[in-house]
């Protein structure tokens, strides 16, 4: 597989990634507002949506790693 071709899918994978993360940040904070007295439950969410944050926030940096890379191949 050629480097570009690689970066792009890599890209596309990412992104695919980064979706079902912001997807599972969402559920979470649907569940959050239902469990309004149950605290250790609460509690869980809290860390697990903490996990997730900093997932999703190292897969934007990569992706836009990969199309900072991607826009700079293409213009060369």
């Amino acid at each position: 597989m050629s480097t570009r071709r690689n970066i792009k899918y890599r890209y596309l994978k990412t992104k695919m990634a980064l979706s079902d993360t912001v997807q599972a940040i969402l559920d979470i904070n649907r569940k959050r507002r239902f469990l309004k007295g149950d605290e250790g439950r609460r509690e869980a969410l809290n860390e697990e949506l903490k996990v997730l944050n900093a997932v999703a926030e190292n897969q934007a940096h990569k992706l836009r790693t990969y199309q900072n890379r991607i826009e700079s191949d293409e213009r060369a």
